[in-house]
């Protein structure tokens, strides 16, 4: 018999992969709905304490939700990082960060006036499960929809006017070019998500402040990583690099 879903116990499990337990093959028991994974994210990152930082995710492909990450976990591009899981994979970006508090119950033309500066970005992929693929959506929303770090590259001055188009980023593991196809959602869309995010992270205990940063969708991938020991994105001069250790 499955146990009744419990936030508490399914987060532990989580919390004990991150300190290095052996990745489960699900939860315990599958949050029923929404608000069961988002206790569940809640749960984690109050355990792991400090500031966080948040993603947008399509649960199931479809509906648009979010996920908070330890702040701890976002790198200056150039890092040379711990090797991910042989499952990992990476998703070119743009962070936004805050320059000021966002409260609750904000306008999308406000969220856009408190971000200082909008970053390309890398973000990793690599579940706390066995098999990703292999659990319910709302297994993978409990786990933060399996981010694993966010890696910052350079600033993009003239975000408002480039972001309402694609980039034309590239993208390139262990120096080989990977040819995939570029999303360019709309900076009102963008407006849009962050100003519900100011309401939901606020309901959530974990506010935006200034200095908070926040990814806002895949512009490419997520692109499996195939123990690749560097990658590399470029929008014209601007860039973001990452390297991992060898497994």
């Amino acid at each position: 018999m499955t146990p009744p879903f419990d936030p508490t116990s399914a987060a532990r499990v989580l919390l004990d992969v991150r300190a290095g337990a052996p990745r489960p093959a699900g939860l315990p028991a599958t949050p029923a709905d929404t608000a069961g994974a988002y206790a569940v994210q809640t749960g984690v990152m109050r355990a792991l304490g400090g500031r966080v930082s948040w993603k947008m995710a399509l649960l199931g492909g479809r509906d648009r939700h979010a996920a908070p990450m330890p702040a701890g976990e976002v790198a200056a591009s150039g890092a040379s990082l711990p090797a991910l899981p042989h499952d990992a994979a990476i998703e070119v970006e743009t962070a936004f960060i805050l320059g000021a508090d966002l409260p609750a119950k904000t306008t999308p033309a406000t969220a856009l006036d408190a971000v200082a500066e909008v970053r390309l970005a890398f973000e990793l992929v690599a579940s706390r499960y066995a098999d990703r693929t292999a659990v319910p959506p709302l297994a993978v929303m409990a786990d933060s929809f399996s981010s694993a770090g966010i890696v910052l590259g350079d600033v993009i001055p003239d975000w408002r006017g480039d972001l309402n188009q694609p980039l034309g980023l590239t993208l390139a593991l262990d120096g080989l070019p990977v040819a995939a196809p570029e999303q360019a959602p709309t900076l009102s869309d963008t407006a849009e998500f962050l100003a519900w995010l100011a309401t939901h992270a606020a309901e959530q205990d974990m506010p935006l402040v200034a200095g908070t940063v926040i990814i806002t969708g895949a512009r490419i991938g997520p692109i499996p990583l195939h123990g690749a020991q560097e990658a590399v994105a470029g929008f014209g001069p601007r860039q973001v690099r990452v390297a991992f250790s060898a497994t």
